[in-house]
């Protein structure tokens, strides 16, 4: 009796114990679609396509929240629910492409908000390989969280992509605080980057137009002598008549 009850516990356990993973997995994948906030009016085709990026991103430990700020800003400007899902799916797809060039650069477990930022820039413009040259300008062990977000700034100004990694560069390269590279995308929204990099072709241009007018200037001083000369001799040779012979 007690043989075929203890039989027929060791074949119930397998069952048991599938059925309590199968529900575990399954609770576990309502509570990460449940966390996703996405509009009950959108299509089961969209809510689909929607999670689908959502999961690619928690596998790849991508921050989740760019893509839900973007979803937010669809509704809020009453995009249709293709766009939304087109927008959210670019902006996984440049926050995998951000992780993989900080990577590349030699930051093995990229800050989320060092990769939200690069996505920022990304969205601007910025490529893979030119986020990988500005994390090669700083110690692996500084963050990067400032300068990414001064980068997608500079970008919003309409500076040109070079010219703001060249400014930012050049004050990781010497060391400067996080103060320095905000300042470089200016209290008021001015961007102080182009004067940075071109101030020294600017001192130069100048230095050269300076002494091209005093060449100028030295120029019209000969001229301006040479005319009181001849009119000085001249007002002499009418006013004093030579002697006649």
């Amino acid at each position: 009796m007690r043989g075929s009850m203890l039989a027929t516990i060791l074949t119930c356990v397998p069952a048991l114990l599938a059925a309590q993973q199968g529900s575990s997995s399954a609770s576990a994948k309502a509570s990460a679609q449940a966390s996703v906030s996405i509009p009950a009016n959108y299509s089961a085709d969209a809510r689909t396509k929607i999670e689908a990026a959502f999961q690619a991103a928690r596998a790849k430990s991508l921050p989740e929240q760019p893509m839900q700020e973007r979803m937010a800003e669809g509704q809020a400007k009453g995009a249709t629910e293709a766009q939304v899902v087109t927008a959210v799916q670019n902006v996984e797809t440049r926050l995998e492409a951000a992780q993989s060039a900080m990577i590349h650069a030699g930051r093995q477990t990229p800050d989320p908000s060092e990769v939200a930022s690069s996505e920022q820039a990304m969205e601007r413009g910025a490529t893979e390989a030119q986020l990988e040259t500005l994390v090669k300008h700083a110690p692996a062990d500084r963050s990067l969280t400032v300068a990414l977000s001064v980068l997608a700034k500079l970008e919003a100004q309409g500076e040109p992509v070079d010219q703001a990694i060249a400014a930012i560069t050049s004050k990781l390269d010497a060391k400067a605080g996080d103060d320095a590279l905000a300042a470089l995308a200016g209290a008021n929204g001015s961007s102080a980057a182009g004067a940075t990099v071109s101030g020294a072709t600017s001192a130069t241009g100048a230095a050269g137009n300076a002494a091209a007018g005093v060449g100028v200037a030295a120029k019209a001083g000969k001229g301006v002598t040479a005319g009181v000369t001849g009119a000085v001799t001249g007002a002499v040779s009418g006013v004093v008549k030579p002697k006649k012979p």
